[in-house]
């Protein structure tokens, strides 16, 4: 449901407000008691004005359950004002959510490079560096996630801030030289809340500690998570389960299995090897260790 918030930024002691409103998803011009009356609505027709906005709120609200409808109202929207910047981000929005993330990348970079408060909703936001993502591009996802580290707190329920912050924390580990310490401090954020999600958050951390050469299960440390607990999908829902870069699911697969079973932690070690990117700062190593002689077996094929 979107909320219209009218606030009066010179007003003592409004700062939060102010900030919230700006975060959110309904466009700058829909917002108040005068909704459209200049700026894009020189674009349309005094009578359109209105229609824009109900587009772009049955567009928001049609979202997480019916996507293709969503977009359908931003492409209505588009017809009466053009490819106005909070148009593409709700167009790019739906086309994540069906499986579109080239095309719903395409919007988002157009709508950030129009106006630079397009992203201040951190939905939209966490949406966009999860396109980046999908799309191979992962110093720009970096980039992005560490902007929406940043506006969590504008964000009220507490599932996604933990998703966010379990996101972040693999693409800076996979991405980011000497990103370990970034990253478990994200982890820590998540920790805080995980709300089912403590597989993935004592998971990461430990592939931060195995990566680093601190394999050693410290006292009092969270026990493993099981491999069902991390392969298996929290929901059905989009936004439910984390987006890791692609083949650290594997990387974190190998490292649980590598002490109870050598030969599915190798076949996970390859598909790793098969999957991640090349500007993934921890496929030297593997490789390394991939090319090292098997106790008693000699070397690895």
């Amino acid at each position: 449901m979107l909320v219209a918030l009218e606030v009066r930024a010179a007003a003592p002691g409004n700062a939060n407000l102010a900030t919230a409103a700006l975060a959110s998803p309904r466009p700058r011009d829909c917002r108040g008691a005068r909704g459209g009356v200049d700026g894009l609505w020189t674009r349309a027709r005094a009578g359109d004005a209105q229609r824009y906005c109900d587009l772009l709120a049955r567009g928001y609200a049609r979202l997480a359950q019916t996507p293709a409808e969503a977009l359908v109202a931003a492409q209505a929207a588009e017809a009466i004002v053009g490819p106005a910047a909070q148009v593409r981000v709700l167009n790019g929005r739906a086309k994540l959510r069906l499986g579109q993330a080239s095309a719903a990348l395409e919007q988002f970079a157009k709508a950030e490079s129009e106006d630079a408060q397009a992203f201040l909703d951190p939905k939209s936001l966490h949406d966009y560096a999860r396109a980046t993502s999908l799309a191979g591009k992962p110093a720009d996802a970096v980039r992005l996630y560490r902007t929406l580290v940043s506006r969590s707190a504008l964000l009220d329920d507490p599932r996604e801030k933990c998703v966010l912050q379990i996101e972040a924390a693999a693409h800076v580990l996979a991405y980011t030289p000497g990103g370990s310490d970034e990253a478990l401090g994200y982890l820590v954020q998540a920790r805080r809340e995980s709300l089912g999600l403590s597989p993935w958050v004592t998971g990461l951390r430990l592939l931060a500690d195995v990566r680093n050469g601190r394999a050693e299960h410290a006292p009092g440390a969270s026990p493993a998570p099981s491999l069902a607990s991390l392969t298996q999908p929290v929901s059905t829902a989009f936004d439910e389960s984390p987006l890791l870069p692609p083949g650290e699911l594997e990387a974190l697969l190998a490292a649980l299995t590598e002490a109870t079973d050598p030969v599915e932690s190798r076949r996970y070690a390859q598909l790793f090897l098969t999957h991640a990117k090349s500007e993934n700062v921890w496929l030297a190593q593997a490789r390394k260790k991939r090319a090292e002689p098997a106790a008693g077996k000699g070397k690895a094929h």
